[in-house]
C-alpha cells in the first residue's frame, strides 16, 4: 500500500499509535519484517489529536494544509481499490479552494 501511495505522488509517513506499548510495536514490526518501522514516531509525536486515533489498523489519513481529510482509509485492499481510494481523496481535496497543492 505504501508503494502504491508513493507511486500516486503521496508522501507516506509511517506512524504508530501511542496506545500500543513499545514492546508490542517492536514485536509486530519484527513479525512483519519491517525493521525500519521501529523508528516510526507516534501519532502524538506528529501532533495528531487523539480524537483522530483509530482502533483499526492499518489506517491511513490524507493530510492537506495541516488538516486531516475527514474520510480516513481503513483496512487492506487491492492495489486497484487503493489507487481509486487515493485518487478519490485527491479529487475531493482539489475541490477545496482554501488551500492549493
Amino acid at each position: 500500500m505504501r508503494a502504491v501511495a508513493a507511486d500516486e505522488g503521496f508522501c507516506v509517513i509511517p506512524a504508530r499509535d501511542p496506545r500500543v506499548p513499545q514492546d508490542e510495536w517492536r514485536q509486530a514490526v519484527g513479525q512483519a519484517g519491517l525493521p525500519e518501522l521501529n523508528a516510526a514516531p507516534s501519532l502524538a509525536d506528529l501532533g495528531v489529536p487523539q480524537t483522530l486515533f483509530f482502533n483499526h489498523a492499518p489506517t491511513s489519513q490524507v493530510w492537506r494544509c495541516g488538516q486531516a481529510h475527514p474520510w480516513p482509509i481503513f483496512g487492506v485492499m487491492t492495489d486497484v481499490g487503493w489507487r481509486r481510494s487515493l485518487r478519490a481523496r485527491l479529487t475531493d481535496l482539489e475541490r477545496d479552494a482554501s488551500c492549493q497543492f
